[in-house]
């Protein structure tokens, strides 16, 4: 009688299934640079074997059929309905492939959209923070080089150009009030049409 393998003999002299386990375990740790083998999943979806190039058994000429005929009839029908299902099973599948890939695009377009508006805010809020800041940095250079003419020149030369100022102020002031309250008096004359 042959012998097997000493790892099968010492698997059938486990009690129990913890046993084996555990003695599998123990193997594994013995040779621990050894890849551990790990099953595959087998493929769901496998082809049916290709029809044959030639017909066996083929009914005679006989007036009846024989006993055998109904069990060739059995596999046939049932190599052809396999054949069918697999057809079947396959085409529900690439429906449900293309329905997922639509779903994963469509949520793609989605989210381009989203990002897209959301970069175009991020860069109006970038270009408003900069013309704040050039703004501002004008009207303190405005303000700094006003600061330093108002220095060169003496202190009555600057009172005068202030009072000179303010009355301009005052006369602009006061024609956009006169102009405001004449387009006002306009405004109130009654229409008379003939």
């Amino acid at each position: 009688m042959p012998r097997d393998d000493p790892i099968t003999e010492e698997e059938r002299r486990a009690n129990s299934a913890t046993d084996l386990i555990r003695m599998r375990l123990e193997r594994l740790q013995q040779n621990i640079d050894k890849p551990a083998p790990i099953p595959t999943k087998k493929e769901t979806l496998r082809a049916p074997k290709a029809p044959l190039e030639f017909v066996r058994n083929v009914v005679g000429s006989s007036a009846a059929a024989g006993s055998a005929e109904f069990h060739i009839y059995r596999n046939n029908r049932r190599k052809e309905q396999n054949r069918l299902d697999y057809i079947d099973a396959v085409a529900k599948k690439e429906e449900l492939d293309e329905a997922y890939r639509q779903k994963v695009n469509k949520l793609e377009e989605e989210e381009q959209l989203k990002t897209a508006k959301k970069r175009a805010k991020r860069l109006r809020q970038k270009e408003a923070a900069k013309k704040r800041k050039m703004a501002k940095k004008e009207k303190d250079s405005d303000d700094s080089s006003s600061d330093d003419s108002d220095d060169s020149n003496s202190d009555s030369d600057d009172d005068d150009d202030s009072e000179k100022e303010r009355k301009t102020e005052e006369e602009q002031g006061a024609e956009g009030w006169e102009e405001e309250k004449t387009g006002e008096q306009k405004n109130e004359e009654p229409i008379i049409s003939a």
